[in-house]
């Protein structure tokens, strides 16, 4: 007997009736039978796991295994549906589609499909995409999204992410119970046979506070779907695979750079930019919030949202702290440029102590710095205003190339491909990447040393000495890295293609789960709009790093909407906080957890921290502290299961 479960979770009073948005998904295909009151137990059980995603209404609809609907709860879908009475997107021929999320190309397919603009929603026009074209389809629903689609005639569930990951997905299978959600920590109450901790990723966690690298879920059988990747299940056969429905292109040629194209890339680059924002703001109702730190992608994207609409009210939010003020001298800047509202919104380390479980828990990992509780704080503030879309400007520095590693690979790349003119150039004008040719130098040296004599081991014990004497490591240098797709960086653009489309997804959802656990709809037009994205991408590396400057498509682009301080700022802050003001107040409290709390895979050598603390964690040591900082991170994580 087949049993089949599909749950979802909504928040009704965030969004229009007619939008349909579900904030949260849950499915389930068992082969082994089960009551009616077990099955609903479980079900109400995973949901519950979800409710910190915003309060909504619960359904449970049950199907067989043939898709068809039935009382019979030993065999059965069950649903959350967006409409009071329970129904979800059905086709003629019985398949369903689970949708969370949003399209911004949905104007343009609908005349293809037949159905109207005004009156379809999301969820009916991909389950009319899919239902025509399967697993190809998922290329073509531009937006961010997660969806589970019912093929009813050939007994297949469908699972996929958006292009670049700014909704996520998991899933497990243990041969009796395939399942999905949009959090692993939902899997993780359900089903006792996939709780089994991956001690590497703890590891790696902990030694090198890895976290954009990997899905970074802990576990060993609880697995992300990748962006632009899909999962298919036969619900009779019990056989699943996984597969990728898009690869970014991207300009891999070594070519100079020409002022002549240079005006038609700003013009476009600008105009793209306008297109996302406008396609995101018209599926969202209310007033948009806004985290502002003063970068150029947050200001960016205010100021194009306050050009495209000067009538709307767009509120700013910006963390600030007892001891500098952080961010809030370049925030202010942009504040008074647009004249939108502003609200400054102060972290402190009690914060940290007080909400660091919870912030934990709804992230589905340890925190692994005071940056995200930070944020997790401004979504605090943005709830509590009555707001309920948060816009984030992550994957601009993916994109468009504003991480300070990004100057000197790209250095390198323009050496090794014979651009010596280029080279030059950009070596003559290293200030403005914000970094010193004395840095460059030192970075270099390290390159050099890792590829000459340093393994990760020599690594650890020579630079992280401490730290790895604090851990109990048992075989993790004997693990092979699960990052076998890279692309090697001959040209910058290959290693914004790496950051893009391979950790990318994994830093989205630090900005989706704040925001989710305070009801919010979190929107990120630098990373949605694939029109935007296919074409930066299309543009040699030279013009995204030119005259030392990191971004310079960006920059250029935004001459005359963004202030021209924060144009020319070679300052990259990125997150701005105090993080080692807040390490020196929480030594106390840190230290009473790590003491008192369990350790149930005996990762961290409690004796090596008491025995050296004194003399280790100090202002003079920062990483350590912050090694302290994920050890106490996921002690209360892993301890608040």
């Amino acid at each position: 007997m087949i049993i089949i479960s599909v749950i979802q979770l909504l928040s009704l009073h965030l969004y229009p009736q007619n939008s349909k948005f579900m904030n949260g998904l849950l499915a389930i295909c068992r082969k082994t039978e089960q009551n009616e009151t077990e099955f609903r137990a479980l079900i109400n059980k995973g949901l519950d796991t979800l409710s910190h995603r915003g309060s909504g209404n619960r359904c449970i609809r049950l199907l067989d295994a043939d898709m068809h609907d039935s009382r019979n709860a030993i065999s059965g879908l069950g649903s959350c549906s967006p409409l009071s009475d329970g129904n979800i997107p059905q086709s003629a021929s019985g398949d369903r589609i689970l949708f969370d999320g949003r399209l911004l190309n949905k104007a343009k397919l609908c005349p293809c499909l037949g159905l109207s603009p005004e009156t379809a929603t999301d969820a009916e026009v991909a389950l009319q995409v899919l239902h025509r074209h399967k697993a190809e389809g998922f290329a073509m629903l531009q937006g961010y999204w997660s969806i589970i689609y019912l093929d009813a005639a050939e007994n297949n569930i469908y699972a996929a992410r958006d292009h670049f990951g700014a909704r996520t997905l998991c899933y497990c299978d243990d041969g009796n119970t395939f399942a999905l959600a949009t959090e692993s920590r939902t899997l993780y109450k359900l089903f006792d046979s996939v709780r089994s901790v991956n001690r590497t990723t703890v590891i790696d966690f902990l030694l090198w506070g890895n976290i954009g690298s990997l899905d970074q879920y802990f576990f060993n059988d609880i697995h992300s779907i990748e962006p632009s990747y899909y999962i298919k299940y036969n619900v009779r056969t019990g056989h699943s695979s996984v597969a990728k429905y898009y690869t970014l292109p991207y300009a891999h040629e070594n070519t100079g750079f020409k002022a002549s194209a240079e005006k038609e890339y700003l013009r476009r680059t600008r105009e793209l930019i306008a297109e996302s924002v406008r396609a995101n703001l018209q599926v969202i109702d209310g007033t948009p919030a806004i985290g502002v730190s003063g970068g150029m992608d947050s200001s960016a994207l205010i100021c194009t949202a306050r050009e495209i609409d000067p009538q709307r009210t767009i509120v700013a939010y910006t963390t600030t702290d007892k001891y500098d003020g952080g961010e809030v001298n370049w925030a202010e800047k942009v504040v008074r440029h647009t004249g939108v509202e502003w609200i400054k919104v102060v972290c402190t380390a009690e914060d940290i102590v007080q909400k660091l479980s919870e912030a934990n828990r709804v992230h589905n990992v340890p925190l692994y710095n005071a940056s995200s509780l930070a944020q997790f704080r401004i979504m605090e503030e943005i709830q509590k205003q009555g707001q309920t879309v948060f816009i984030d400007g992550q994957g601009g520095d993916e994109m468009l190339g504003g991480y300070p590693a990004y100057f000197p690979l790209h250095l390198q790349a323009l050496r090794k491909r014979g651009n010596l003119t280029g080279w030059l150039h950009e070596l003559s004008n290293v200030a403005n990447s914000g970094l010193t040719a004395k840095e460059l130098f030192v970075r270099r040296l390290k390159l050099i040393g890792k590829a000459l004599y340093y393994n990760p081991q020599r690594l650890a014990q020579s630079k992280r000495r401490d730290e790895y004497n604090a851990l109990t490591i048992d075989g993790y240098f004997t693990q092979a890295s699960p990052i076998t797709h890279l692309n090697k960086v001959k040209v910058l653009n290959d290693a914004l293609s790496n950051s893009y489309t391979v950790f990318l997804g994994n830093i989205l959802r630090w900005g989706e789960y704040s925001a989710a656990s305070k009801g919010l709809e979190c929107i990120m037009p630098l990373s949605d709009y694939l029109p935007l994205t296919e074409y930066i991408f299309s543009i040699p590396s030279v013009y995204k790093i030119h005259d030392g400057w990191n971004k310079y498509l960006l920059r250029k682009s935004m001459v005359g909407l963004v202030p021209d301080e924060i144009c020319r700022r070679r300052q990259k802050m990125g997150f701005y906080i105090p993080e080692q003001n807040w390490l020196n107040e929480m030594g106390n409290a840190m230290l009473s957890s790590i003491t008192q709390l369990e350790d149930p895979e005996g990762c961290i050598n409690r004796k090596y921290i008491l025995d050296n603390w004194k003399r280790l964690y100090n202002p003079q040591n920062p990483l350590y502290q912050r090694f302290i900082f994920r050890c106490y991170s996921y002690l209360l994580w892993i301890n608040g299961l």
